[in-house]
């Protein structure tokens, strides 16, 4: 009886240490990316490795808008993480040569976090505010889609909302806008 009883302990003790072992094995972290991050921002090829850190951790990516090569005189898209808004991409035709210091500011007072603060690119290409940054680059002549209105320049505008802080992602966010103005330019003809 003794035996019995002995027999049934060890296997009571390895069947728990078995199911121990196997909800340790099966409850491994979640990534903490479950959607897949896109490789283009609004059909602009750009790289995932470029805006990968301003995708936050979530389960579901949604997108809305335009391409910004489609050549109209203003387009963009929207991205989404668990239905809260993560990044506005946009480009915007100019008739004049509006510096991105200019458009920087006006985007500050307008969508900032308070901090008017400007920093400028050393080109004077791309600033960055509290909120996102604009590049502005030469684009003369009309538009492609054939509205008749004349341009000279074309911005092109991330409104980000993750990271909070982007002054650790300022680096970054300058790689990704000169990744982008490039792509967006060549699409439309500038």
């Amino acid at each position: 009886m003794a035996d019995r009883r002995s027999s049934r302990r060890s296997g009571c003790i390895v069947l728990s240490v078995t199911a121990l072992l196997l909800t340790a094995c099966s409850s491994e972290e979640k990534p903490d990316v479950a959607y897949v991050v896109p490789d283009t921002l609004c059909g602009a090829p750009v790289g995932k490795e470029t805006i990968e850190p301003f995708f936050p951790p979530g389960s579901k990516l949604t997108k809305t808008g335009d391409a910004l090569d489609d050549g109209k005189y203003a387009s963009g898209c929207d991205y989404a993480v668990d239905n809260h808004k993560t990044l506005l991409v946009s480009s915007f035709f100019h008739e004049d040569t509006p510096t991105a210091r200019q458009i920087a500011e006006k985007r500050a007072a307008d969508y900032g976090s308070g901090d008017k603060k400007i920093s400028v690119e050393t080109s004077g290409d791309v600033a960055l505010y509290s909120r996102g940054a604009v590049a502005v680059a030469a684009c003369p002549g009309y538009s492609p889609q054939g509205d008749d209105l004349p341009r000279k320049s074309f911005s092109v505008e991330i409104l980000a909302f993750y990271p909070k802080d982007l002054s650790k992602a300022a680096k970054s966010l300058t790689q990704l806008m000169k990744d982008l103005v490039p792509v967006v330019a060549k699409a439309n003809g500038c």
